[in-house]
């Protein structure tokens, strides 16, 4: 009797065995939906680019707790912030990986995925994108605020502040370029006098031109410059400058040290609102938010139309028909370009952090 039981027993246990080794296969027979993501995790971006990849885990920790139709697997690669790096990314991407969406960071990036994107039908969002070209085609779409809020938001404080005359810093790169076209044009609808001085990629002696930008008389510096240029001008500025103060879109959020312009304002994309402030922070331990939320949001768009779409090949229709999102960078809407647009923020530099002074 007892050797029948024992029997009985191996045999509920192996059934049981069996039973939850099935569920567990049918678990992961579920399609899979590959999404490459391209970040600058090394290089001068580098700090930015990791607390981007923390959103991208985020996203994967909160994707594991939902019922969804396909397990998503995320192939995230270095660029280091070079165009070069991302053209083999993008073909291990589609070669190798045979990824269904791909995700990036910038205009100058998004700019390189953007034709490889649209030649190969795959879904493409580039966070952080200011060049509108990024998201031309059906399967292109960017994800940030665009240069003409954020100039609207700059140009309507530098009036409030009764400035009248202005130097802008520019360096050649498609999205800081289009936002000194678009700036240049609201400052003069609103009278405002300007200078601009170009700066190419890799410029590191400046003296020439701040000495020329000093005779110009200005009463506000605009720099819009990435590190290692922007650090070399801010403290040559705050060397011989007699304390004009400086401003920026977007770009004070990339400095590592931000003393420089301790005490100054800025304008900024949207980030992760309140209601969601504190779990991205404690996730990363930090504070940088810059286009972490739209990492995020991304992901989530890209999910919400994968599991809506009858088939992987009709989601780029499904996302091209969110008009309206609720991320957690704020509302976020939709034009006929595919540009998912955020709100323009003002922020001030207090004790070395950006600080949210107006939404």
């Amino acid at each position: 009797m007892k050797k029948f039981l024992l029997s009985l027993c191996m045999v509920l246990a192996l059934a049981a065995c069996k039973d939850e080794n099935k569920s567990t296969e049918q678990a992961d027979a579920k399609p899979v939906v590959k999404i490459g993501i391209t970040l600058p995790l090394t290089g001068d971006m580098g700090s930015i680019g990791q607390v981007m990849k923390g959103a991208v885990s985020l996203a994967q920790n909160d994707l594991n707790t939902k019922n969804l139709r396909y397990n998503y697997q995320f192939i995230v690669e270095d660029n280091a912030f070079e165009s070069k790096k991302t053209a083999v990314i993008n073909q291990k991407f589609i070669s190798l990986d045979k990824v269904d969406a791909i995700i990036d960071f910038a205009s100058k990036i998004g700019l390189v995925t953007t034709p490889i994107a649209e030649q190969n039908k795959i879904i493409h969002i580039s966070a952080c994108a200011s060049d509108s070209k990024v998201a031309e085609g059906k399967y292109n779409f960017i994800h940030w605020t665009q240069p003409k809020g954020e100039v609207e938001r700059l140009v309507e404080k530098i009036v409030a502040d009764k400035i009248s005359n202005v130097v802008i810093f520019t360096q050649v790169d498609q999205a800081t370029i289009e936002i000194s076209e678009t700036m240049k044009q609201k400052l003069t609808e609103q009278n405002v006098k300007f200078k601009e001085f170009r700066t190419n990629p890799g410029e590191k002696d400046f003296n020439f031109l701040l000495n020329m930008a000093a005779e110009e008389k200005p009463e506000l510096y605009i720099i819009l410059e990435y590190s290692p240029a922007l650090d070399i001008i801010l403290k040559r500025l705050n060397e011989t400058s007699n304390n004009i103060p400086v401003t920026s879109i977007e770009t004070f959020s990339f400095l590592d040290d931000k003393s420089p312009v301790e005490g100054q304002w800025f304008v900024d994309a949207a980030e992760v609102d309140k209601n969601n402030y504190e779990r991205f922070t404690s996730y990363n331990q930090s504070d940088n938010l810059f286009a972490v939320g739209n990492i995020y949001d991304a992901i989530m768009l890209l999910v919400q139309s994968f599991e809506k779409a009858p088939n992987k090949e009709n989601a780029v229709e499904e996302l091209a028909n969110i008009k309206n999102y609720k991320g957690v960078v704020g509302d976020l809407h939709q034009d006929e370009n595919g540009i998912f647009n955020s709100r323009a923020i003002l922020k001030r530099i207090i004790d070395g952090k950006p600080v949210t002074v107006e939404e």
